[in-house]
């Protein structure tokens, strides 16, 4: 029903990222009416998405509009630079937002979204579960079928790598994390054939990434990074 999509990454600014990152760069763009721009690095159709505030009026006044986004996410996290949260790929956008309203999670979406990356505009729909206390995975749907997108992506970053990757996750509350995969049947964190995540409890959540790929292990902008 899912797969791992990407995980965000904010930085205060994307210039340092582009310089001298930690991992390659392969595309980018602007989010005109949120105020905010990305790059994005690319191991397959998963990647990274370094975050920053572009325009902080558009910035601000979306935030002010939005119940959730991850604008909001990154006003939660008092703008520490930092994994914020991560994307889960779904074909079934509007059915997951019926099914976890019927077990009785707030959702906000399915929303239209848009990217101008060098005059190409790339859309997709978001749709976000809300809890008081844990921010949760968000749901994508690409508006563009897989085939054309992952020929999209391979024009951008060559040939795909595909390493293990795993999200280790520290949350307040596990059983409000067992309760939202539960509904999209992700159990013992086997998201896909190449993504798990392990989540455990903690009072102070955190988010590392952990990657079956050569590199040195690296807290880089506030995010930790693995390389196993």
């Amino acid at each position: 029903m899912v797969k791992f999509d990407h995980i965000i990454h904010y930085v205060n600014k994307l210039e340092p990222v582009e310089e001298d990152g930690l991992l390659p760069i392969h595309s980018g763009g602007k989010h005109e009416h949120l105020g905010t721009a990305n790059l994005l690095s690319y191991f397959d159709q998963r990647y990274v998405e370094y975050l920053a505030i572009d325009d902080e009026e558009r910035f601000k006044r979306h935030l002010e509009e939005s119940e959730d986004s991850f604008a909001g996410t990154i006003d939660r996290m008092e703008y520490e630079e930092g994994f914020l949260r991560y994307a889960l790929a779904t074909e079934e956008i509007h059915q997951l937002a019926d099914r976890y309203r019927a077990k009785g999670f707030r959702t906000v979406g399915p929303v239209d979204m848009e990217r101008t990356t060098n005059g190409e505009t790339i859309r997709w729909k978001l749709l976000y579960v809300l809890d008081d206390e844990e921010v949760l995975p968000f749901f994508i749907q690409w508006e563009e079928e897989e085939s054309a997108r992952l020929e999209r992506i391979r024009n951008l970053r060559g040939t795909f790598i595909s390493p293990e990757m795993n999200i280790h996750h520290e949350v307040r509350n596990v059983k409000v994390w067992d309760a939202f995969f539960d509904v999209i049947g992700v159990w013992k964190g086997e998201v896909d054939a190449h993504t798990t995540l392990t989540i455990s409890e903690n009072k102070d959540p955190s988010i590392t990434l952990e990657l079956g790929m050569d590199g040195e292990p690296a807290i880089y902008r506030g995010a930790v990074y693995k390389f196993i």
